[in-house]
């Protein structure tokens, strides 16, 4: 391979995908979220959380995209980053998960496999659900069911983790963990979120961010790492800040080489959220 990859962002298949998912139940979008142009004039908890957050990107090169989503109010605030596409990584493995649970045809195995997929960030666990639930095809579903706006499958069929998102989308995709899924499918994913190790299954140290251990209060969260496309890394967090779930948070970067450097931008940018809106909103 021509490419240089580092874990959970890849996935390597041999042959083009074929969409082999059943046709998805009929399923309806979470309620629309308060946007800059309709909320108070008074800044939210999430402005606030994002403006702390922005301000605690001092890496030189890094660019970070911020969204925070406050379900109880419906208020969403960005910073300047935060509608622009980057590499998913391994946060695809929600959205295609999501595509499995909405076409109603699951296995127990399946199942195992999104826990393996969500939690240890498992590629080949990720691999199997792509090739069965359509790859492409299945962000496209998602995408158009959710009404994500800055979400597109992956040029080649086979890079999952090339898939293009933005951190407002991810908030919008686990608003519809919460809001969307049936009950038994959301305690799936939030209970495979909640039990992520620190150690991922190829041996990254996924306890940033959200999950940064010296800050972290409860948090169902998706972490995802690539190197090295365009000379640089990409680093996520994403998830909910748990028990009350009230605060989607989405914290993408794409940022120059060396992870040390990239967790500390991560795990800043999440603690200065935290300070914000509290653990448990």
């Amino acid at each position: 391979m021509s490419r240089s990859w580092r874990a959970a962002g890849l996935c390597v298949l041999a042959a083009v995908v074929v969409s082999c998912a059943p046709a998805p139940a009929p399923v309806a979008a979470p309620p629309p979220v308060t946007t800059a142009a309709s909320a108070p004039v008074e800044p939210s908890r999430a402005q606030e959380a994002v403006d702390a957050a922005d301000a605690s990107v001092t890496r030189a090169g890094a660019t970070v995209g911020i969204a925070v989503l406050d379900r109880t109010t419906g208020s969403l605030a960005v910073n300047d980053a935060g509608s622009e596409p980057f590499n998913s990584a391994s946060l695809s493995k929600v959205l295609t998960v999501l595509d499995a649970l909405r076409g109603g045809q699951v296995t127990d195995a399946d199942r195992e496999l999104i826990r393996a997929a969500l939690g240890p960030s498992d590629d080949d666990a990720m691999n199997t659900l792509w090739s069965r639930f359509g790859g492409q095809a299945g962000i496209t579903r998602v995408s158009e069911a959710l009404g994500l706006q800055d979400t597109t499958a992956p040029d080649d069929p086979s890079q999952w983790g090339e898939v293009q998102l933005s951190p407002r989308d991810m908030t919008s995709v686990f608003r519809y963990v919460v809001e969307g899924l049936a009950p038994v499918d959301r305690d799936l994913v939030l209970d495979a979120l909640g039990a992520a190790p620190a150690q991922a299954a190829d041996g990254f140290d996924q306890a940033f961010g959200l999950l940064d251990p010296s800050r972290r209060g409860p948090a169902d969260a998706k972490q995802g790492w690539l190197c090295c496309l365009d000379e640089a890394v990409d680093l996520h967090s994403a998830g909910l800040l748990a028990p009350a779930d009230r605060y989607v948070v989405a914290i993408l970067s794409r940022q120059p080489y060396g992870y040390p450097a990239a967790r500390q931008v991560l795990d800043d940018a999440a603690a200065a959220i935290r300070d914000v809106v509290g653990d448990r909103g």
